[in-house]
């Protein structure tokens, strides 16, 4: 009897240092998560725990494709990962160079004379006025299980595109970890969502609520019109990309009057041509950002964008196992977890991916 408990102690004791993972090497072409008694300070800066983990770097592009604006074509960008982890969490260190600038101003808010009209700035497309108007954003996909055929091979590449995208049969599903700096980077969340198989659109939230909405709305003009408006802005603020629920300065816009202008509750009149589309007084497409719930709020992310060398930094921590059918579940340290990377340069679909439309994945390995 005490020989047998001795062995069960053993095998769990073995088990256990497997998983801090001082027996296991990383593949080449794998990024690897080294077990950490120090947690790394969630601050979008890389501090002196990080160094130890072994970095994967890979170039991600933009392909030729028709769903893409020609803009971004070919648009090219080097991505740094690491990975930390300790009994309970999991942490990833992203960084990428190549993004010239902070693109916040997503579909901004502005008054178009020529159209005589209040506007948003396009979002897929170049249109008569401006480029596509969008957020800098980092997406990841895990695969759930060994749910998705050929995504260990091709990544993302291997599931529907388009301006719509799905995995290619039932039962096939994926993690989807969507850092968007305008709408939930305020908040220091990914947007977590899950991918599943649609003749249409596949993607769906996780339980939960979201982190933002949009900031649209119709009322009447003078001549009996109904019109698309913003519904708030925040009077005396400028160069501002969100407004966050917590903000007490947002102003409800109430009406039009008979010039145009819009109206806010407290009768404050947002003269059209101060919002000419080149003004920093634009409005953002979005408000009420607040933390999202439940599942789909249980990736946190910090960032930071460092001007002088155009390098983004991205902080992510998450449960090992957030107990979710719509999460990646991390609990077996021997098994390889397939994920592909995407960064998004101020677009909203326009995407860089490893070895463009062939795509490719990459396994996580616990040492």
């Amino acid at each position: 009897m005490k020989k047998l408990t001795f062995a069960v102690i053993l095998i769990v004791l073995l088990s256990v240092a497997m998983y801090a993972g001082g027996n296991k090497e990383v593949p080449e072409g794998a990024l690897g998560s080294i077990l950490t008694d120090t947690e790394p300070k969630m601050d979008g800066m890389v501090d002196d725990v990080w160094a130890d983990a072994p970095s994967l770097d890979v170039e991600v592009y933009v392909p030729e494709y028709p769903v893409f604006d020609k803009s971004y074509y070919k648009d090219t960008y080097n991505v740094s990962m690491k990975s930390l982890h300790t009994d309970t969490d999991i942490f990833f260190l992203y960084q990428w160079t190549g993004d010239k600038e902070e693109s916040q101003a997503r579909q901004s808010w502005y008054y178009n004379a020529t159209e005589d009209k209040w506007m948003q700035k396009p979002k897929y497309k170049t249109d008569d006025y401006f480029g596509p108007t969008y957020e800098d954003k980092l997406a990841v996909i895990w695969e759930i299980g060994d749910s998705i055929d050929g995504f260990s091979e091709n990544g993302c590449a291997i599931l529907c595109h388009g301006e719509n995208k799905a995995t290619n049969a039932e039962g096939e599903t994926a993690d989807i970890w969507h850092w968007k700096s305008d709408r939930t980077g305020p908040v220091n969340q990914i947007d977590d969502k899950w991918l599943g198989f649609s003749d249409g659109n596949g993607r769906h939230g996780d339980e939960g609520t979201g982190a933002y909405k949009s900031n649209s709305q119709e009322l009447t003009d003078a001549a009996g019109n109904s019109v698309k408006v913003p519904a708030y802005w925040v009077p005396g603020a400028t160069d501002y990309h969100w407004i966050l629920k917590s903000d007490s300065k947002a102003r409800k816009i109430v009406s039009i009057d008979a010039k145009g202008n819009l109206v806010d509750e407290d009768g404050t009149v947002l003269v059209k041509e101060n919002f000419d589309g080149n003004s920093d007084i634009q409005i953002p497409s979005i408000y009420n950002i607040t933390p999202g719930t439940g599942s789909r709020g249980d990736v946190g992310a910090f960032h930071y964008y460092d001007e002088a060398t155009n390098t983004w930094t991205l902080e992510v921590k998450r449960a090992i196992n957030t107990g979710n059918a719509d999460d990646v579940n991390f609990s077996d340290p021997d098994r390889m977890y397939y994920f592909s990377i995407a960064v998004f340069d101020g677009a909203a679909i326009a995407h860089a991916i490893p070895n463009g439309m062939s795509g490719t994945s990459y396994p996580l390995v616990f040492r």
